[in-house]
């Protein structure tokens, strides 16, 4: 998540996109623990609300979900569920 210009963390905490704590290497957000047990904030309407007060794409990705990025090439890897709101 440090590679991406924005970004939910453990805790809940969100990196707005001016924040000095990303790298910014990736111009998408992402939003792990999609749907899971232990973060109900991250069910899927909260993450969805969440992505429209946010400028870039946002990946929401469960824990069986992985995102590869090749020379710019966004691949989603996944045996769960993930969506991407596109800004």
């Amino acid at each position: 998540m440090v590679m991406t210009c924005f970004g939910t963390t453990c805790g809940c905490h969100t990196l707005p996109e001016e924040s000095d704590k990303s790298l910014g290497l990736l111009d998408f957000a992402l939003h792990p623990h999609l749907d899971h047990e232990w973060f109900p904030e991250n069910a899927l309407s909260s993450l969805e609300k969440l992505a429209e007060t946010i400028s870039v794409p946002s990946y929401m990705i469960d824990d069986a979900t992985a995102i590869k990025v090749v020379d710019g090439i966004i691949e989603v890897v996944s045996e769960g569920h993930w969506k991407l709101h596109k800004k």
